[in-house]
């Protein structure tokens, strides 16, 4: 449970983060100090007269650099990023320090677009390539075009690091190792960014930006629980922050979504901010990706009656009406989000979905680009339009948006899914096997990725692997099932030592079980294979338009034939009239020949 929180000192620290957070143009964790601070417990006492003695008062550099603060907040705000870190020049605060290199990285940003033309992938929508050359060379097309520029940004890249070292090597200031901790990471030494950004974070823990950086630091979520079980058992002061249990819940929600921890940090986090949209955002993600969707609509929805005008997280609503069709839903939904913004990424992704569920794959190509345009951080649109030329049967265009995807977020298992889906249609089972385990080992519970290894195994005459990768998708589907029913499941479970006879009753997907069945039997375990396709065939109830289940029992049929039982032959065949024609015809001789053997 959270601890007992000191309400009005909490109140005063994020009241002063944001105005802090947003003096120096950090909007989007000055938004999202700003939306705690409204999300809190509300106390009548605390709302008056509030006065925090804990304030530090203005020096006289910050009073001398104040007039120059204001103009260069201004040209910031006008994205007029050079002329703002021209004003600041002679500024002596680190507050103005960085500024003015946070206006110089925003200079960067915006001339490295301008460089790419806008350019954001090598295939376009009918299936071809915009550049004409392959999709793995359009990235060096690219390099060979701005190759000089490149090198001149990262340089200045460089020169921003130099100056704020020079500066901390006198004065630490929070912010200036905040901006560190972005720079290492864009030059991919990720160690240099964990330790500036934990520096940043020790002595300004309200950045809430600053902990979505570290987060990104890491490169699997095994090594974020490592550090935030490292740090608890350290008794860091850090962790005696809320922010931490923001922290740990965001970590708990992307990789282990199960766990009863990440209720408890919910759960106690809606007690102290309990209108807070940013703690409701995470419990709808924690259901979503506990496949709870109607539970995770009702959150969304409740969301969307408080907030009507909010388009933050409704890209991933979206994703969640498209997976459950609700094509009349999602439909309102894009329209909504089109007045309300059109020049948004999440409206774009909700457009691109709408598009899609409807079969205009194209257009939605067209509104995941736009998207991508005005966000090329958008993992989402990078993933989801990989999907989109997969349906288009342009594998080599699906391949470069899912490489796009994992070079931004490596974390991300569906990117890393879709790879091996996209290498397996090109029939590169080996290459598919790869980025299959690699999504399985950052979403080890998910028993998608297990059926997708046994299916590459199978087709590469690895029987044993594949008997293997159904066998622990048989367990984890018995371990959703659970969860469907009492919702009690830990996500600890394990299928050691799991028995036919433990998940007869449940509801298995029959694919599982049938494959499991099939490759028994080219293995020659006669006796396993019939109890598998057993339980296939007792699936029908739950999986009534399954075709493994009709499959399955012609095939248990066809053994009681050969067994000489004509009467179970008959009584399995005798009703199979809702799968395909070529399976009725084969059933209906099965029956024939089972009722003359018992007229005889």
């Amino acid at each position: 449970m959270t601890p007992q929180i000191d309400i009005k000192s909490l109140r005063n620290q994020l009241l002063n983060a944001t105005i802090k957070l947003s003096k120096l143009q950090l909007l989007q964790a000055s938004k999202w100090s700003a939306e705690a601070l409204n999300g809190l417990q509300s106390i009548l006492n605390d709302l008056l007269h509030t006065h925090d003695p804990s304030i530090a008062q203005p020096t006289a550099e910050d009073i001398t650099d104040e007039t120059a603060m204001l103009l260069a907040q201004s040209y910031f705000g006008c994205k007029e990023f050079e002329r703002a870190a021209r004003v600041l020049e002679d500024c002596k605060t680190g507050d103005a320090k960085f500024l003015r290199l946070y206006s110089l990285m925003m200079s960067i940003d915006k001339r490295g677009y301008e460089n790419s033309d806008g350019l954001i992938i090598g295939g376009n929508s009918n299936g071809t390539n915009s550049t004409h050359i392959p999709p793995e060379m359009a990235d060096s097309h690219l390099k060979s075009n701005a190759t000089e520029s490149n090198q001149q940004l990262d340089s200045r890249l460089t020169d921003i690091l130099i100056e704020s070292e020079e500066f901390l090597a006198t004065k630490s200031n929070a912010f200036l190792y905040y901006l560190n901790g972005l720079v290492y990471r864009r030059k991919k030494l990720l160690d240099a960014a964990q330790r500036n950004l934990y520096k940043s974070l020790v002595e300004f823990p309200f950045n809430w930006s600053c902990w979505k950086e570290l987060i990104e630091t890491f490169p699997s979520f095994e090594d974020a629980r490592t550090f935030v079980l490292r740090a608890a058992k350290r008794s860091d002061t850090i962790c005696e922050t809320i922010m931490f249990q923001f922290f740990e819940m965001v970590i708990l929600q992307e990789a282990e979504p199960r766990l009863p921890r990440l209720g408890q940090l919910i759960e106690g986090l809606e007690e102290v901010f309990p209108k807070f949209t940013f703690i409701k955002e995470v419990r709808f993600l924690t259901l979503y990706k506990n496949l709870q969707y109607y539970e995770a609509e009702a959150v969304f929805d409740d969301i969307l009656i408080e907030d009507p005008s909010r388009l933050d997280g409704l890209d991933n609503y979206s994703n969640m009406l498209y997976v459950m069709e609700k094509k009349s839903k999602l439909s309102f939904l894009a329209h909504y989000a089109s007045e309300l913004d059109k020049f948004r990424p999440e409206t774009c992704c909700v457009l691109a979905n709408y598009y899609s569920i409807n079969g205009e794959h194209e257009k939605a190509i067209m509104y995941y680009r736009r998207a991508l345009i005005l966000d090329k951080t958008c993992l989402s649109a990078w993933t989801l339009m990989g999907h989109e030329f997969v349906e288009l049967k342009n594998s080599h265009a699906a391949i470069e948006s899912y490489r796009r995807a994992v070079d931004i977020n490596p974390k991300d298992y569906r990117a890393w899914y879709g790879l091996g889906q996209a290498y397996e249609v090109l029939d590169m089972h080996l290459y598919a096997l790869y980025y299959y385990r690699k999504a399985t080992n950052l979403q080890p519970l998910d028993q998608r990725m297990w059926q997708a290894m046994g299916n590459c195994y199978e087709k590469i005459n690895q029987l044993e692997n594949a008997f293997k990768s159904f066998y622990k998708a048989l367990g984890l589907g018995r371990l959703s099932a659970m969860d469907a029913d009492n919702n009690s499941a830990t996500g600890q479970g394990s299928n050691e030592g799991l028995t036919l006879g433990d998940v007869r009753q449940e509801s298995i997907e029959p694919h599982i079980p049938y494959r499991l069945a099939i490759i028994l039997e080219k293995l020659g375990d006669q006796e396993a294979t019939e109890k598998y396709m057993e339980f296939c065939s007792s699936q029908d109830k739950h999986w009534f338009t399954a075709e493994e289940c009709p499959k399955a029992k012609i095939w248990l049929a066809k053994n009681a034939l050969k067994r000489g039982d004509p009467q179970r032959a008959y009584d399995l065949a005798k009703d199979l009239n809702y799968t395909s024609s070529q399976d009725m015809e084969e059933a209906r001789a099965i029956a024939r020949d089972a009722r003359n053997r018992m007229t005889r």
